[in-house]
């Protein structure tokens, strides 16, 4: 694989493993409103699109018939109550690392998320992802959120002259990769992510670990 210019990342499933504490908040959230709390394997196949298209996936499984309006006012609690509940999720072990390793490599980084962007940047900045970067696109941030390649497009704006053919999408998102191949950027796909990607598109290059990227970008190593 030819070393590309620059990463753009994913957040959640990729950098992050923010599946326990987006849990915990829907699970508060339901509890409030007197429903049976949702499993969190369940919860893992949410996420990826954003908090609204996670609280129609949560009321659906829970019988409750489609409500714009409900939807709307109960993604916005779920995200009052995810900002209370901590960094709102934990970094994937070695991701600091390879995200060093990267920058030290010449490379520069940016991640393209669903996830808000106030949100997404307090978790990166609390987690110590963020001195990484240079800069991050929310899904609130972007014309129109992946899987649309608006969304990729408009990260690479962050970059310094980076063509679509110099950078690298890591995902663990069917989102992720439609956006990315539309946009004309390449993908690795983070296995060990929420998306099953790896599945669903087995001739794509994949990571097991955080730790597999640069050993597959073929990184200098001292």
């Amino acid at each position: 694989m030819n070393k590309p210019r620059a990463l753009i990342f994913d957040l959640d499933g990729t950098l992050t493993d923010s599946a326990p504490a987006i849990g915990r908040a829907l699970n508060r959230l339901w509890a409030d409103m007197q429903r049976a709390p949702i499993p969190q394997v369940a919860i893992r196949g949410y996420i990826g699109d954003g908090p609204a298209a996670l609280i129609k996936c949560a009321r659906r499984d829970s019988g409750l018939e489609p409500d714009l309006v409900a939807e709307q006012a109960e993604a916005n609690e779920f995200l009052r109550i995810y900002a209370e509940d901590g960094p709102g999720g934990e970094i994937f072990p070695g991701a600091i690392e390879v995200c060093e390793e990267l920058v030290s490599a010449g490379l520069e980084l940016a991640v393209c998320t669903n996830k808000p962007q106030d949100a997404a940047w307090r978790l990166l900045s609390m987690l110590g992802l963020a001195p990484f970067l240079v800069g991050c696109v929310g899904g609130d941030a972007a014309p129109l959120r992946k899987p649309d390649p608006a969304h990729v497009l408009e990260t690479l704006k962050l970059f310094n002259n980076v063509a679509p053919s110099q950078a690298l999408m890591v995902g663990d998102g069917l989102q992720d990769v439609a956006a990315a191949e539309a946009a004309g950027v390449n993908v690795i796909v983070a296995s060990y992510g929420y998306g099953g990607v790896s599945t669903a598109r087995p001739d794509l290059p994949s990571i097991n670990t955080i730790t597999d990227l640069p050993e597959l970008l073929a990184l200098k190593r001292d």
